[in-house]
């Protein structure tokens, strides 16, 4: 076993030929954390060996198991989990099970994740990321907050070579050839992490995958633009689709049929994505405001909708959000 690190930086990566589950598990809680606090110990011995890194929301795995190891999950962060199988079987159990075999491939959300087994000299690269992590990069490439979740396909077929991309950025990133530069540049573990996110996000399906393909949108009529502006000036401001339309001189089909060509959504839901995102600035900042204030100075009189809407768009809570930027980096 050896531990990869920089002594200027936090420990991220395991190396391990031949480890004991539970000497694996101990390593594991001393430099992540006890994140797996809840998982009950394997009842027979469990041989892990290869490859397991974490930083910052994303972990990624090349692992091999000798002895079938069952067990129940416990409470996870909402995560979710790529599979490429390359032995043996993993079954995940939801509410029914789903089947991990190296011609299928699986996406799996953690926090539904009843149990799992590794079967059959199971072996696999993997990957797990942050649903947040995916929230906000999606946010940047499509221009505008997202209000639903991100929800992936959850069996693909491997055969299908695009995959294969994400499965040797991972390859990559637990080869031996890679130790060099990624222990010896402060930068290289966040560039992995946007390789990974980015790589899962163009080519493992999603229900936000046709927006991505989707051509550069035609530069919006007048009107559309000026009721754009209108919201993002005054995102406190309870103003109706009538009212919008009569800002710009246009009838409110005319208005409304703008946005949702030129826009891709909604008036309704155009100003929630522009709240949303001011509130997440806001949220960030180091203000005295709480997050009631916040919400409600951003034209939400409901603080649990909007704190609904908000795990939806970005996949953490308000409170969660100001945790994490209060645990020192």
């Amino acid at each position: 076993m050896t531990v990869e690190t920089s002594t200027s930086r936090k420990q991220f990566l395991i190396r391990s030929e031949h480890m004991s589950a539970d000497d694996f598990g101990e390593l594991y809680t001393r430099m992540f954390g006890n994140l797996y606090s809840g998982m009950p110990r394997p009842e027979k011995p469990i041989v892990i060996g290869g490859v397991y890194g974490r930083y910052e929301g994303v972990s990624f795995r090349r692992l091999s198991f000798r002895g079938d190891l069952l067990t129940a999950m416990p409470d996870h962060d909402d995560e979710i989990t790529f599979i490429f199988p390359s032995a043996g079987r993993v079954v995940f159990n939801q509410c029914s099970d789903s089947v991990g075999l190296p011609s299928v491939g699986l996406a799996m959300e953690k926090a539904q994740v009843r149990s799992v087994g590794f079967i059959d000299g199971h072996a696999h690269h993997g990957l797990s990321v942050r649903r947040s992590l995916f929230a906000r990069r999606l946010a940047t490439l499509l221009g505008r907050p997202i209000t639903q979740k991100v929800r992936f396909q959850p069996r693909v077929d491997l055969s299908n070579d695009a995959f294969q991309g994400i499965k040797a950025i991972v390859a990559m990133a637990t080869g031996n050839e890679f130790d060099l530069l990624i222990n010896s540049s402060a930068l290289m573990p966040a560039r992995l992490q946007e390789m990974l996110v980015d790589s899962v996000l163009e080519i493992w399906p999603h229900n936000y995958s046709d927006a991505l393909r989707r051509p550069a949108p035609q530069i919006a009529p007048r009107h559309v633009k000026l009721a754009m502006e209108y919201i993002q000036e005054h995102p406190d401001a309870m103003v109706s689709g009538s009212d919008l339309a009569e800002l710009t001189n246009v009838s409110l089909r005319a208005l409304q049929e703008g946005f949702r060509r030129f826009v891709g959504s909604s008036i309704v839901a155009y100003q929630r994505e522009v709240r949303l995102q001011r509130a997440y600035d806001a949220l960030q900042q180091d203000s005295a405001q709480s997050v009631s204030e916040i919400s409600l100075a951003l034209g939400f009189s409901n603080v649990g909708r909007f704190c609904q809407y908000f795990q939806n768009a970005y996949g953490m809570s308000p409170a969660d959000l100001r945790r994490n930027l209060a645990v020192p980096a």
